[in-house]
């Protein structure tokens, strides 16, 4: 008898049933030889600042670009009003999987990731699609006109403090991805934004409230498409909408260097450094309730470490230049937007690839009903790249060269914005020297942060 029992216990294993499976979707972990990517991505920063003591002492012409009408995009409101409005009742009444839930994947990779790629593409389209032109322009007819205005001493701080918020519940709160509570923070940021812009004018509060307004119309102005001033689009060098654009004032500069500083935060918060900073064992990490404070206050610590640097190496230029102190903080924040978009780019990528399959299939369901609108639930979620080295080696090399493109096209961005300032180019080359050094640094940085072990 007891040797029939092991017996027949083999034979049970060997019976075919059902079997319920797990697939990771994390990509493997290469032993790459990470320093050369990071000595090789510093040198060519480094190297294309020199090439451009060679450029022509004046800056590029700047396109003319068409202001997008204001009448213009109520329509397309309307629409995304209506999907923001399904989106939220499959949040609160659909499943509690963020991912077969379609409102988690539409905010944090529809709307934060693959609609900024499009941005720099394209161009400006949330000022055709925010879910706020239609409703408060059909509410206007009805009110009069805004009975506040918005004022000027307040600057863009607004909309850095919607940014930090929008961060905050991101990196921070304890489940971001839960769609009931996500939810509830859309349709009150929603509510929030409408009021404001019914008391102070839909116009003013974009510009300087409305934090997805203000990033997006930045990023807008890498894109290599502009709408041509008698109409219809035409095609310019990407960043050239930046010598068009006024210069931004320091709490706009402020914003875009918050923005940066968020994304770089989302990479850094994850590593073994940062958890062992903050006394966390990253191989036993206890959860996002148990380091909350620790995060809050890496999140801004990070905001205002990178624009204390960023403001002190401008300033540091303007004196080796012979310029008046302060005068080209605001201007040359713009010539870190291609930065800002590289980052963007190589941390969502991975995200961007797996969740856009489970964003088909959610919407296919949004309701977790059984329906399938789209003829898509069935459809199997492929995560099978990330465990491939040929793969991974094309994911990891798109990233590297995104970051290192980004801080080159940044320094030519800069480097001519400079040139207008100072009308030659050996002042404009002095000026930059401090920014160029801070720019092959977050090279470094960037490139570490993608080849660093993470533990959250």
């Amino acid at each position: 008898m007891r040797r029939l029992i092991p017996l027949l216990a083999a034979l049970t294993a060997l019976a075919p049933t059902p079997a319920a499976a797990h697939v990771a979707e994390r990509g493997m972990v290469m032993l790459l030889p990470t320093d050369y990517y990071l000595i090789g991505g510093a040198l060519a920063v480094a190297a294309s600042f020199c090439m451009l003591l060679f450029a022509p002492a004046r800056a590029p012409a700047a396109p003319s670009v068409a202001t997008t009408p204001q009448g213009g995009a109520a329509p397309l409101s309307w629409l995304s009003f209506a999907l923001l409005l399904l989106l939220l009742a499959a949040g609160v009444a659909g499943t509690r999987d963020p991912l077969l839930n379609p409102l988690p994947i539409a905010i944090w990779t529809g709307l934060w990731v693959a609609l900024v790629l499009a941005h720099a593409l394209l161009g400006d389209l949330w000022a055709w699609i925010n879910p706020w032109s239609g409703p408060v322009r059909l509410v206007r007819r009805l009110i009069g006109p805004a009975p506040l205005s918005l004022p000027a001493r307040l600057g863009c701080w607004p909309a850095i403090a919607a940014l930090l918020g929008f961060a905050w519940f991101e990196l921070v709160d304890v489940a971001p991805d839960d769609p009931e509570r996500l939810a509830v923070a859309v349709g009150l940021y929603w509510l929030v934004t409408f009021a404001a812009m019914l008391l102070v004018g839909e116009r003013e509060w974009a510009q300087r409230g409305e934090f997805l307004s203000v990033f997006f119309g930045f990023i807008a102005l890498l894109a290599p498409i502009r709408r041509a001033a008698g109409g219809g689009v035409a095609l310019t060098w990407p960043g050239a909408k930046i010598f068009a654009a006024p210069a931004p004032s320091p709490t706009a500069a402020l914003f875009v260097l918050t923005a940066l500083s968020t994304v770089s935060f989302d990479g850094l918060n994850k590593t073994f450094w940062w958890l062992d900073l903050i006394g966390i064992n990253p191989l036993d990490f206890p959860g996002r309730s148990a380091v909350m404070l620790d995060n809050t206050i890496g999140l801004l610590a990070a905001a205002a470490l990178l624009s204390g640097v960023y403001f002190a190496a401008v300033r540091l230029g303007d004196r080796l230049a012979g310029l008046d102190q302060g005068g080209m903080g605001g201007a040359l924040a713009l010539s870190l937007l291609p930065i800002s978009l590289a980052y963007h780019f190589s941390h969502y990528l991975t995200v961007l690839m797996v969740n856009v399959q489970y964003g088909l299939v959610a919407l296919s369901d949004p309701f977790a009903t059984g329906a399938d609108w789209l003829g898509l639930a069935d459809m199997h979620v492929v995560t099978s790249f990330l465990m491939n080295r040929a793969a991974v080696e094309v994911i990891w090399n798109l990233q590297a060269g995104a970051i290192v493109i980004g801080h080159v096209w940044a320094v030519g961005l800069a480097h001519f914005l400079a040139v207008r300032r100072t009308g030659t180019a050996r002042r404009a080359a002095l000026s930059q020297i401090p920014l160029a050094a801070l720019m092959v640094g977050y090279t470094v940085f960037g490139l570490w942060l993608l080849s660093t072990p993470t533990g959250a």
